[in-house]
């Protein structure tokens, strides 16, 4: 049996990975540092977060496997502030609630419920987001060693040599 192909369009560094991470991780932090947010600020943050993936796209500096994760988070975040005033006869409440646990249980392998007040919003899904960032993370350096586990794996699938008797 032939070992499937592999993705081989990987990032030519990681270093932009690792600063799309850092900043979104910064912005939330001096959010919570200073009491500052809100819908508007967030969104914004948001927006601007997404430009600059859109842009590290389209200049090869992520791959798509990053590129996918990274949206997810940031799309996450955006239904997670989306409420009154809004969706204020929360037409998107059960469709947000479901992506919300659904990224949860992706994140953690586990099913969750988020009871009111905290069925929507960021702090129903800080844990996720966080360990989503570390999961990306873990995945930025894990390209660093993949020639090399992709070589040891792939040396399981050569067929055997006969010997001669």
């Amino acid at each position: 049996m032939a070992a499937p192909e592999m993705n081989n369009s990987r990032m030519a560094d990681n270093n932009t990975g690792y600063a799309l991470l850092k900043s979104l991780v910064l912005a939330f932090s001096e959010m919570a540092q200073t009491g500052e947010g809100g819908y508007e600020l967030v969104n914004r943050i948001l927006q601007e977060k997404m430009a600059e993936l859109k842009k590290a796209k389209s200049e090869g500096h992520v791959d798509p496997v990053f590129y996918r994760r990274y949206k997810r988070i940031l799309v996450v975040l955006k239904l997670a502030i989306i409420d009154e005033p809004y969706d204020p006869e929360k037409i998107l409440n059960s469709f947000i609630v479901t992506e919300l646990k659904s990224f949860h249980e992706d994140v953690f392998g586990t099913e969750t419920e988020f009871p009111p007040p905290e069925h929507r919003g960021i702090g129903a899904i800080a844990g996720a987001i966080a360990q989503e960032v570390l999961n990306l993370h873990i995945y930025l350096d894990g390209l660093k060693k993949m020639e090399k586990l992709k070589s040891q794996y792939f040396e399981f699938t050569k067929p055997q040599k006969k010997e001669d008797k």
